[in-house]
């Protein structure tokens, strides 16, 4: 054969071998070609690629849904993406505590919010403020699942004194909290702006809003204008806001599940009338005071007011126990606590002395009193235990009881 043929014949046949497929020992995982390798790496930063983009795009569909002028701002969707990349890293553990508190009250303050025709997920504007705890206090002095400041609360109707406080009853605090978002929506015709309001004053939100030269028309766009001029906690608040709505609506995205929720809140309504007291409501429902004061965290003492109807909660089932056991309570005898205005002259040893109860007793539910500056028209609280006050105040007792001495103790 002619040699340059031979030559030909051999190329062609080298090529051909480079072409057919190479069989791997799958048994073998050192077999496994590079390119398999490869595929399972970019398979995984895939996944992150397609959890940073679902990310963003929950992000852009909240805005352009509510045809926010928000919808390509690079800054808000990068804020949002550091508070969900916290959460998910070193703050995951208060976003599980958060969500499963949740239970207890969503089905409530979603009805509320359908009520009112209000979106959906400001159901989420409590994970921000309090991780859903109605006992949160903040070092503010805003209180409650709603975090409302004493002033603002009044201001919506509440009760905040020192025997009830209705920032820790969700109950009540609900619907005024969400009145609240109602009248902020109305006047700055932008949910952000309200809610900004809502976290830092609306008097804030118009301050700076005149030094942007009071800016028509009251939009998102507004919002981002005057962010720099809000303080850091406000200026968080939207992009935490929008992370929270991300977080718990798309918890499948990553291998951590939705944490489990708590059971909804479930509870007797009575109707009490006059001054009662906690452990007197607990003895006539057959329950412990503990289960009393935990249905009812506004009594603030464990008290409710004299010379009114009030609403309590009571643990299901006790309802119809309680109401006619209560009714068989001679009214004297329905509150372990009494009321006293301070008088001219008087001192909390003096005033002891003339209910007949320890000195400490006295001071225990009269905290906030400083014995040194007792002003004439306070309104003290005194420990009878079951009603047992003295019946004449003005008698003097010739012995005061002591903590450990025989009979010591609320009488």
């Amino acid at each position: 054969m002619n040699k340059w043929l031979k030559r030909f014949v051999l190329a062609v046949t080298a090529a051909v071998l480079a072409m057919m497929p190479v069989k791997v020992n799958i048994g073998d995982p050192d077999a496994v070609p590079a390119r398999s390798l490869r595929q399972s790496e970019d398979r995984t930063a895939g996944t992150e690629r397609t959890w940073r983009w679902r990310r963003r795009a929950v992000v852009r569909h909240y805005l352009i849904e509510t045809k926010s002028p928000l919808a390509g701002d690079r800054v808000l969707e990068e804020e949002v993406n550091r508070w969900v990349d916290y959460w998910w890293t070193g703050g995951w553990g208060l976003v599980q505590r958060g969500l499963k508190r949740m239970g207890n009250y969503e089905d409530y303050i979603d009805a509320e919010l359908a009520a009112r025709d209000l979106p959906h997920w400001l159901r989420y504007l409590p994970l921000i403020e309090s991780d859903y705890d109605h006992s949160a206090v903040s070092p503010a002095g805003a209180a409650g699942l709603w975090q409302l400041m004493p002033r603002t609360a009044r201001w919506l109707g509440l009760e905040v004194n020192s025997l009830v406080d209705q920032r820790f009853d969700v109950y009540a605090a609900t619907p005024a909290a969400l009145d609240y978002l109602v009248v902020l929506h109305d006047r700055f015709q932008s949910w952000f702006l309200a809610l900004a309001a809502y976290n830092g004053g609306p008097t804030r939100i118009e301050r700076a809003i005149r030094r942007h030269g009071g800016a028509r028309p009251r939009n998102d766009a507004l919002f981002g204008h005057i962010r720099d001029r809000l303080p850091k906690e406000t200026r968080d608040f939207i992009p935490k806001i929008l992370a929270s709505v991300r977080m718990a609506g798309d918890l499948s995205v990553t291998e951590q599940g939705a944490p489990e929720r708590a059971p909804p809140k479930r509870f007797d309504v009575v109707r009490v009338e006059g001054a009662v007291s906690t452990d007197v409501i607990a003895e006539a429902a057959g329950v412990a005071e503990y289960e009393i004061r935990t249905l009812n965290p506004h009594l603030r003492i464990g008290l409710v007011p004299a010379g009114r109807s009030t609403r309590l909660h009571l643990p299901v089932g006790t309802g119809e126990t309680f109401l006619t056991h209560f009714a068989a309570i001679p009214p004297g005898n329905r509150s372990t606590l009494r009321e006293h205005t301070v008088a001219p002259g008087q001192t909390l040893s003096h005033i002891a002395r003339q209910y007949g109860v320890w000195l400490g007793a006295l001071r225990s539910v009269n905290p906030e009193v400083e014995p040194r500056r007792i002003r004439i028209g306070t309104v003290l609280l005194i420990p009878c235990g079951k009603g047992r006050c003295r019946a004449d105040p003005e008698l003097q007792p010739t012995n005061s009881p002591q903590p450990g001495s025989q009979g010591s103790g609320l009488r």
